[in-house]
C-alpha cells in the first residue's frame, strides 16, 4: 500500500511540530486540528472527501500482481476469491 502525505502549513508558512486531533464533521468534511509553535496559532483545516480522493496516489501496480497471484493461489488450494 502506497500512501501520499497531506500537505500541511500554517499561514505563516510553517509545517507544524505535531497534530493535535483528526476527525470528522457532520458534513462529511475531515478536519485536522493543529497548533502552530512558530506563530503559536491554533489551526483547524477541513478537507471534503473529494479533496482527499484527490490527494490520494494512484494504485500500485505491484500490489495488483501480486492479489492476483494470492488469488490464483487460494483458487489452486480450492478457496474463492470474495471478488
Amino acid at each position: 500500500m502506497s500512501y501520499r502525505a497531506m500537505p500541511l502549513e500554517c499561514y505563516c508558512g510553517e509545517v507544524p511540530e505535531q497534530i493535535l486531533e483528526v476527525g470528522f464533521t457532520s458534513d462529511h468534511h475531515l478536519v485536522i486540528h493543529y497548533w502552530c509553535s512558530a506563530c503559536h496559532r491554533v489551526i483547524f483545516m477541513t478537507r471534503t472527501l473529494d479533496e482527499c480522493r484527490d490527494f490520494c496516489p494512484l494504485p500500485d501496480e505491484e500490489a495488483s500482481v501480486a492479489a492476483a497471484e494470492d488469488a490464483r493461489f487460494l483458487q489452486s488450494l480450492g478457496i474463492r476469491s470474495a471478488e
